[in-house]
């Protein structure tokens, strides 16, 4: 049986300098992922939402097939995937340093475009259900003004579109960020790598995961109050709640 000592927390590791380095630099690499991440997520999620929202011939069921296959696999398995298939193809730069050739997508790369993949085809359906949930008398109104099609997109719907979107889309955010602690598992130094290699040295494994829970806790809570500020700043009297 466990006793009480044994159960006794001991947070003595975080005055470690060494530790100390190896948990900033790994939450400022888990935060340049989420927020790279972040931003490929909204150009897939715009880009693919317009191509089927607008129905462009082929662009329209090339986008229908994309989004099914990466939102219904799972996102280990597509980062994985792009990761030794990217390196299998073979596409290398020459490091000006050493002259040595290297990847040209190293695991960090790999691990943006994973997140941007699979964050961005839920993206689609969220933006998609967004443009909508755009009043039919708001587009009418644009079209009697002369508006193309496109432009009615561009300058009514999109718009429109995106700030009914916001809401939900602020769950996808917090997948993504989630999901982003997947990195350590191909050699990326953010959070969770640096946690496992401390817990490795200091086997004090509870201490460092409830650290590490608090972490990302805080990260979400603070990319979950950012959304909510730019969607209030945004948002158009007369549409949605």
């Amino acid at each position: 049986m466990v006793g009480v000592d044994d159960m006794n927390l001991d947070f003595s590791w975080l005055l470690d300098p060494l530790y100390q380095q190896w948990l900033l630099r790994g939450v400022g690499t888990t935060i340049l992922l989420s927020l790279l991440g972040t931003a490929l997520m909204f150009v897939i999620g715009v880009a693919g939402a317009a191509c089927v929202h607008l129905r462009v011939p082929v662009l329209q069921s090339l986008t229908t097939i994309l989004v099914e296959l990466f939102r219904n696999t799972p996102p280990l398995v597509q980062l994985f995937f792009l990761y030794f298939m990217l390196s299998q193809i073979g596409l290398t730069l020459t490091d000006p340093t050493t002259g040595h050739r290297v990847p040209l997508f190293t695991g960090f790369a790999c691990v943006v475009l994973s997140l941007g993949l699979y964050n961005g085809s839920i993206a689609v359906e969220i933006i998609r259900s967004g443009l909508l949930a755009v009043p039919f008398q708001t587009v009418e109104g644009a079209r009697s003004l002369g508006y193309t099609r496109l432009q009615t997109f561009r300058h009514v719907e999109l718009p429109i579109g995106l700030r009914l979107s916001m809401p939900t889309m602020t769950n996808n955010i917090v997948s993504l960020i989630k999901t982003s602690s997947q990195a350590a598992l191909v050699a990326v130094a953010d959070i969770m790598y640096g946690a496992t290699q401390i817990m490795l040295e200091t086997f004090r494994n509870l201490e460092v995961m409830v650290f590490i829970w608090v972490i990302y806790l805080a990260i979400a809570s603070v990319a979950v109050l950012a959304v909510r500020r730019l969607a209030a700043a945004v948002r158009m009297p007369g549409y949605g709640s």
